[in-house]
C-alpha cells in the first residue's frame, strides 16, 4: 500500500461534483489520511529491517506493525525525545489521526465533518509524512524498533 496513494484518494474524497462532499466521503477521508501514515511505517519497518526487496520476510515485517503498540509507542514522552523533530512530528500526528480515525469510523453520533477540518488532517498527515521520509535512516530505523518492539526492564 503506497502512503502517496492514500493521500491522494483521502484528498479526492474531499471534492464533490455536487458540491459539498457527504460525511460517508469526508469521514472515509479522514480515514484514509490515518492509513497513509499507518502504511508509510509499516513500509519503512519492512525496508529498514528487510531491505527493498518485497519477499516473504518484508511482508512478514510489513505486517507486524499494530495500530495500539504504536499509538502507545508514540505517547511514550521520554523514549520519544530522543529523536529529532521529524520524528516527533510524525508520532504526534500519528496518534492524532488515528484518534480522529476512531472516532471518523465509529462515533456516528458526533457532529457533522465540515470538509476544512478534514483538509487540515489531511495536510497534517501529508507533511508528516514527507517530513519523515527526510528524517536520517538511523533515527528512523530507532523509532521504527521502538515502535515494533517492546522494551523489558534492564
Amino acid at each position: 500500500m503506497n502512503s502517496r496513494d492514500l493521500m491522494e484518494v483521502a484528498r479526492a474524497l474531499t471534492e464533490s461534483d455536487a458540491g459539498r462532499p457527504t460525511q460517508a466521503r469526508l469521514r472515509r477521508a479522514v480515514s484514509t489520511a490515518y492509513y497513509a501514515m499507518f502504511h508509510c511505517l509499516a513500509a519503512s519497518a519492512a525496508d529498514l529491517f528487510i531491505g527493498p526487496a518485497r519477499g516473504p520476510a518484508w511482508h512478514l515485517a510489513y505486517r507486524t506493525l499494530e495500530h495500539g503498540r504504536a499509538r502507545s509507542a508514540c505517547r511514550q514522552g521520554q523514549a520519544m525525545r530522543e529523536f529529532p523533530a521529524e520524528v516527533r512530528n510524525f508520532a504526534e500526528a500519528f496518534v492524532a489521526l488515528q484518534k480522529a480515525r476512531q472516532q471518523a469510523d465509529y462515533a456516528l453520533d458526533t457532529d457533522a465533518y465540515q470538509e476544512s477540518d478534514v483538509l487540515e488532517y489531511i495536510d497534517s498527515a501529508e507533511l508528516a509524512i514527507s517530513q519523515f521520509e527526510q528524517a536520517d535512516v538511523e533515527a528512523k530505523r530507532g523509532f521504527v524498533a521502538h515502535v515494533l518492539f517492546r522494551q523489558r526492564p534492564s
